[in-house]
């Protein structure tokens, strides 16, 4: 119940997010545009808005039907349809003819009913509604929340929540579009259907509709969430649930009010054992650890996950290592394979490519440790790297807890050692992401463009944490592909730098630092030989090892067919 009323809550506050102030103009002008007196305007866009997410998030989710359509060309229809409207406002003719032409007005006459007069008339708002559909339903949290982790597991409280949401979000509009309708239609300088002001709402249209087209609409968003009191994102973020497990970090075991540990759901397959579940588990203490083998984070994390395996195994600790992908060529089962072999993992891990497991652990982080005790509940949580030697205590706590020896028969010395060296320096370049989804601090001609191949230039110059393409790419969601011999710069702040990249045969990429073969430098990476490293199978590269934390301009050479991508730093 409480978050079917934040559903709706959050609904209203999506109004206001900088993901969808930038398309306000759109729901206005739609409501006030051509006959002012025509007032079912406002009620037939809010209408069709709402139910066209509804219909865009059980496509989505609920059938096949749009699983290999990338996400971009459902923006590119919305924000087209965007501008062909401004187009027919800018000029009236085109749309009476096209409406003519299309037999449109015949076909709503027949929907409608023949007594309903200026039928056609209800097309142009069913339009704008339905095209905004797609492009509102990804403008807040809680919808995001509702969608990847309620829907999968539960479907009639995930769509009552989602209907609780879209009437918040619908209601608000329609206020905003009806109170603005009557406000202009009482002003003869807003009511002219060729007026200026008619025209300008229709260059705002198309303008709205290249943001959308273009992705330059996310530059806005970001823009309206720094430098305005307009980010209501963090609100509703506040409307999601908690669940009750609460964090103190005043004591060892972290959870205040432990919870029965989540099955294991969805699983694809196990590496190193059969199928286990948490019930065959009860008794014994486990450690869930959730990775993906080319995270360096989770890299980095795991020579203590091995260790606590090997050391407190014959004293009743399971560790379940659940691989949880973030990348696509990561839920190839033979990939998992090679790279647990590689890292010498023995400890059962389950394949969780479709993060059901993760979802059912609300999960956010790559890696993250929850320790269960002999009972099966969650005593002990922990993201991303650091406190091993707190996590040792507390496995060698509940083990203790199930002898009730205090600790006495367990070794001596212990895997972690406390206060050991962050990885992380504050000044550090953070993770870079180089597909489109993810990219940030990109710099040269042209901009990005997702699913796009492009002839790219090099920026002049970069600032630290900065990256430029040059030559021939393609550029997709999770990462971007060189066509052709292509390169890349980036300038980097860290002692350690890695690349996560693949090919689907042997290639090697050429590495520059400061404008010198690296190897001539003294800071080649592990996985560097001559200036080169081959990249075989995706997974995690170290092109870069500095004596001390300090920034260089890195340069790739990248032959074609060669996927790139994140790069990752460490300390």
């Amino acid at each position: 119940m409480i978050l079917l009323f934040g559903s709706f809550i959050a609904g209203i506050l999506t109004v206001l997010t900088p993901c969808v102030l930038p398309l306000l103009p759109v729901i206005i002008g739609g409501s006030v545009s051509g006959d002012t007196k025509d007032a079912h305007r406002p009620f037939i866009i809010a209408g069709a808005l709402a139910i066209s997410i509804l219909v865009f998030t059980l496509l989505l989710k609920a059938t096949t039907l749009l699983i290999n359509v990338p996400p971009q060309i459902i923006t590119y229809i919305s924000g087209g349809i965007i501008i062909a409207l401004g187009l027919t406002m800018l000029f009236p003719n085109l749309y009476a003819m096209a409406i003519s032409r299309a037999g449109a007005e015949e076909q709503a006459q027949k929907l409608l009913g023949k007594g309903t007069r200026n039928k056609n008339k209800w097309i142009g708002p069913i339009i704008i509604g339905a095209a905004l559909g797609p492009v509102f339903s990804s403008c807040s949290p809680v919808y995001g929340y509702i969608l990847a982790t309620v829907l999968p597991a539960h479907f009639a409280p995930a769509m009552a929540y989602m209907i609780s949401y879209v009437l918040g979000l619908s209601l608000t509009l329609l206020a905003i579009g009806y109170y603005g309708r009557r406000f202009t239609s009482k002003i003869k300088f807003f009511s002219d259907p060729r007026g200026i002001f008619q025209r300008a709402l229709a260059v705002l249209f198309i303008l709205v509709g290249v943001l959308i087209v273009t992705g330059t609409g996310v530059k806005v968003q970001t823009y309206l969430a720094d430098h305005t009191p307009f980010n209501f994102d963090s609100i509703s973020a506040q409307l999601l649930p908690k669940g009750d497990h609460e964090i103190d970090d005043a004591n060892l075991y972290n959870v205040k009010k432990p919870y029965k540990a989540p099955e294991f759901a969805g699983i694809n397959d196990w590496i190193n054992s059969n199928p286990l579940t948490m019930q065959q588990l009860k008794g014994k203490v486990v450690l869930v650890d959730f990775w993906t083998y080319s995270c360096i984070n989770c890299i980095r994390s795991l020579p203590y996950v091995k260790g606590w395996y090997q050391q407190y195994q014959k004293d009743g600790l399971v560790v379940i290592g659940v691989h949880a992908p973030e990348f696509s060529f990561e839920k190839v089962p033979a990939n998992v394979k090679s790279a647990v072999k590689k890292d010498g993992i023995t400890y059962p891990v389950a394949l969780d490519s479709d993060l059901k497991t993760w979802a059912a652990y609300n999960n956010e982080y790559w890696p993250a440790e929850y320790l269960i005790d002999r009972n099966g509940n969650v005593r002990r949580e922990h993201f991303g790297e650091g406190e091993y030697d707190q996590t040792e205590k507390a496995i060698r706590g509940l083990l203790a807890e199930g002898n009730g020896d205090n600790g006495m028969m367990l070794p001596n010395t212990f895997v972690a050692k406390p206060n050991e060296p962050s990885p992380i320096n504050e000044n550090q370049t953070p993770e870079t992401y180089l597909g489109a989804d993810r990219a940030e601090n990109y710099v040269g001609t042209p901009e990005l463009g997702s699913g796009e191949t492009q002839q790219y230039t090099f920026a002049k110059s970069l600032k630290i944490n900065e990256w430029s393409l040059a030559g021939k790419w393609k550029v997709q969601d999770d990462k971007i592909t060189a066509e052709g011999n292509s390169k890349l710069r980036l300038h980097f702040a860290s002692k350690n730098v890695y690349l996560v990249a693949g090919s689907t045969k042997p290639s090697m990429i050429g590495v520059n630092l400061n404008g010198k073969p690296i190897s001539s430098t003294g800071n080649a990476g592990d996985d560097v030989k001559n200036n080169h490293v081959i990249i075989s199978q995706h997974t995690l590269y170290n092109l870069a090892k500095l004596s001390k934390f300090g920034d260089g301009i890195l340069e790739l050479s990248v032959p074609n067919g060669t996927d790139l991508n994140v790069f990752t730093f460490g300390n």
